[in-house]
């Protein structure tokens, strides 16, 4: 009798959407006659399309509406959507976190789509500053869920009381996804707003002048990665908005040029297979490890996956060569392994109560992509 069921089920919903597929073919001759007849706004528009999805996403960027990839020399490691703050100081939004102390930690969401998510799902992730993101390499501090209506937003929140071993400078990550309707992430554990509308990232820290800090890269086991460091001026570290540029001073990027031979980049533990070295504020980074995947697979990826994506939004019938692509570009994803970084902020001369920035921007050689970037916000 199930069985049945099933098959009486299965085919009253193919007799549906045969039925919607014949009406949708009309729609513009039925909307032209209507018009026709109406007495007023005879140049009314026709009603748009309806699609029975539902288009998830979190911010990486001011106006940000979701398209992806998304725009190009825009830092989209510092989502708007997402904010930190003590819980009994919630207008004090922060990276670095204290001992013993719990925070509040909350993400907008946003669906573009027609259809309702009455249960989008949102996780919400702690990681040392790093330069490019995996789930496998990061604490995982909760899930939650809240009903997003179509072309609304939603904003959910979760608290976390921070241990030993999580305070200090510290990235958020959060990811939406949805079961019903299905809206899912492009990938199982990497985490890159600037291809995936799912992920939002907050990847700003502010550091004193003459400190050490620990920065993770994310690579191949063959990798050619380029950091670079760019110093920002004071329109771009206003437009960060983050509560305490109102207590500083706030210079420009001009002293960060002067001196930037003196920032610095090293290797957090002994490493063999690999070579960093330091050149007027940019490292050059090469790993030469055992891999599936050469330097050449990765040069030839990039524009095998645009190929894709471009059949995928013509609506063509894609081929099973695709398959092939996308399964090869899930498997080097998965070799992706993290490395730890020392990075030196050497003393810019800054006095008490002035603050300046730089970007520190990483580039995969290979795909010519940036793949990740910090905002660090440096005061005296």
């Amino acid at each position: 009798m199930p069985s049945e069921n099933l098959k009486r089920a299965s085919s009253f919903i193919k007799e549906i959407l045969e039925q919607r597929k014949v009406k949708a073919s009309r729609i513009d001759e039925y909307w032209k006659a209507t018009n026709a007849e109406s007495p007023v706004r005879r140049e009314r528009k026709p009603p748009r399309e309806f699609k029975d999805s539902s288009y998830l996403y979190i911010r990486s960027y001011d106006g940000d509406n979701g398209i992806r990839p998304g725009l190009s020399g825009v830092p989209y490691w510092i989502s708007p959507d997402i904010n930190i703050a003590p819980l009994a100081s919630l207008n004090s939004y922060t990276t670095e976190l204290n001992v013993g102390t719990t925070y509040n930690i909350d993400c907008l969401v946003h669906n573009r789509g027609d259809l309702n998510v009455p249960a989008a799902n949102v996780e919400f992730y702690l990681v040392t500053p790093s330069l490019g993101f995996d789930t496998r390499f990061a604490k995982k501090l909760g899930v939650v869920n809240t009903w997003v209506g179509c072309y609304q937003s939603s904003k959910v929140s979760i608290q976390y009381l921070i241990p030993p071993d999580h305070a200090g400078h510290r990235c958020l990550f959060a990811r939406v996804f949805s079961f019903s309707p299905k809206d899912y992430p492009a990938y199982d554990t990497l985490l890159n707003p600037y291809y995936d509308r799912h992920i939002g990232q907050k990847n700003l820290n502010i550091a004193v002048q003459e400190t050490n800090m620990e920065i993770q890269l994310l690579h191949m086991p063959q990798g050619d990665i380029t950091v670079r460091l760019i110093p920002m001026n004071r329109e771009d570290i206003l437009a960060v908005r983050h509560p305490s540029a109102g207590d500083f001073k706030i210079l420009e990027g001009d002293r960060v040029k002067e001196i930037i031979n003196e920032f610095y980049f090293g290797f957090a533990e002994k490493e063999s297979g690999a070579e960093l070295a330091m050149e007027r504020g940019i490292a050059h980074i090469k790993f030469n490890r055992k891999g599936k995947l050469t330097l050449k697979d990765q040069i030839r990826m990039p524009g095998r996956m645009e190929e894709l994506r471009r059949a995928m939004l013509s609506g063509r019938k894609l081929l099973p060569r695709f398959r092939n692509v996308m399964n090869a570009n899930r498997m080097m994803k998965q070799e992706q392994t993290m490395t730890p970084l020392n990075f030196k902020i050497p003393n810019l001369g800054l006095q008490k109560g002035e603050m300046t920035g730089i970007e520190i921007i990483a580039t995969n050689n290979a795909s010519k992509e940036i793949f990740g970037g910090i905002t660090l916000l440096i005061i005296g």
